[in-house]
């Protein structure tokens, strides 16, 4: 039996082993990484840079690129100034990790109204954790559905013409991200 097969007959639950958003130069906007075997922040810089080395020359801002990298699925696009990358393990399935790409691409320009470059996404950096934070928590794909996941974010005040420090949530906001989490606990009780 396949490690793949095991897998499945195991029922896990898909999963990455990072998510890394680095800007034209190839340094980082923002990355989480989830039970990946890198000692430190060196070793992450490391690996982001020789990504980036690898990917940069390729023009993927019409759809997702697919590529195996150091012993690593990894899958890419670019969107103006920022290469987002989204990194599973060599057994995970390839369209998996594109949708949470696509995911993460898409709510993106609606949360922001705008394409995602880099000046965009360092004034909304608070929304930009808060799309990550409901789109994977500790490598578990939670939601691949733009619109789900940009209701709960809730950032319906964002016109990107304010900077990250004038933005605010109103009550309203906040109510609905408090729904959200009371619905996520009640939900992993009742399994």
């Amino acid at each position: 039996v396949s490690l793949h097969s095991k897998k499945m007959m195991e029922g896990e639950v898909p999963s990455i082993k990072a998510l890394i958003v680095l800007d034209a130069e190839g340094k980082r906007i923002v990355s989480r990484y989830f039970k990946f075997d890198l000692a430190g922040l060196a070793a992450e810089t490391t690996f982001e840079k020789k990504l980036f080395e690898k990917t940069s020359r390729v023009n993927a801002k019409a759809e997702a690129e697919v590529i195996m990298f150091d012993n690593m699925v990894s899958v890419y696009r670019n969107s103006s100034d920022v290469w987002m990358y989204v990194v599973g393990n060599p057994t995970e399935n390839e369209l998996v990790l594109v949708n949470v790409l696509t995911a993460l691409h898409e709510t993106l320009n609606a949360a922001l109204r705008a394409t995602p470059d880099k000046r965009n996404l360092l004034d909304n950096f608070e929304t930009l954790l808060l799309i990550i934070d409901e789109l994977i928590d500790g490598g578990m794909i939670l939601e691949m559905d733009a619109s789900a996941i940009v209701n709960r974010v809730g950032m319906k005040g964002s016109d990107g013409g304010t900077t990250g420090s004038e933005t605010t949530f109103t009550e309203q906001s906040f109510n609905t991200i408090l729904a959200s989490a009371r619905e996520q606990i009640a939900r992993s009780l009742l399994k």
